[in-house]
């Protein structure tokens, strides 16, 4: 059986800046999905029982890299347009924000994390993918605890918002804290749509699921994502139990 114990949503990086300053100097060079990722991943892993060896699982936003390299593009493809591309020199951290799995990576890092590792595309619905996976792993026993994690934002631009996401599952029975209840997470199903819109997004899909375990009472829930954050071919259904 596999058990949503903990999650934590990072909407703000000045509330990081100055609430989790530990916490800051880890993310702070890194772009604004990545940043607010780690920063709910931080959340979470204190309530793994052993974050060295837990399961990680992280998705590449839809919307990556950074302010300042959006700049870069702008003078690139300006440049383009005259015949003078100028100066074209770039800061070397910056090309770190087009790097996909970087938040992987930097999780597992810092946590001297040696177990399975998957690292996402930044491609509409994978959050679904990357909860099948964590499923899936800790059903066969392959681990036994599995965090997944995903940060995204609207566009690669300065003051554009974003989210960080993740989410910690134990084969362990804990309560999930903002319960004080058993969040059992029974099995995903799948159907085949017919093609539909979508907003791409790596983050949001999973926070509206949070946000509908919290509003949901007790018993079986079945949770119909939302076709806005599927990958608009198919129809995704979340099965749990709250005990």
């Amino acid at each position: 059986m596999v058990y949503l114990v903990a999650s934590s949503q990072r909407s703000d990086l000045q509330s990081i800046r100055e609430s989790s300053p530990e916490i800051w100097r880890q993310v702070r060079r890194y772009n604004q999905p990545v940043q607010l990722a780690l920063a709910a991943a931080e959340d979470v892993v204190q309530f793994s029982s052993d974050p060295s060896s837990v399961a990680v699982i992280s998705l590449a936003p839809c919307q990556p890299g950074s302010a300042d390299l959006y700049r870069w593009g702008h003078v690139v493809t300006a440049g383009m347009a005259t015949g003078t591309l100028g100066n074209l020199r770039m800061n070397p951290t910056q090309t770190l924000h087009a790097v996909d799995n970087l938040a992987l990576s930097a999780f597992a890092i810092l946590h001297g994390n040696r177990s399975y590792c998957l690292g996402l595309g930044g491609a509409a619905g994978q959050a679904w993918c990357g909860l099948e996976a964590a499923l899936e792993r800790l059903a066969l026993g392959a681990e036994e605890e599995a965090l997944l994690m995903a940060g995204d934002q609207v566009a690669a631009e300065d003051g554009a918002p974003g989210l960080g996401v993740a989410l910690l599952f134990s084969v362990r029975t804990k309560p999930y804290p903002p319960l004080e209840r058993v969040v059992r997470l029974v099995s995903i199903s799948r159907n085949r749509e017919r093609a539909f819109r979508v907003a791409p997004h790596a983050a949001n899909g999973l926070g509206a699921f949070l946000s509908a375990i919290v509003e949901y009472d007790n018993g079986r829930m079945s949770y119909v994502v939302p076709p806005e954050h599927t990958d608009g071919l198919s129809g995704v259904t979340l099965n749990l139990e709250i005990l």
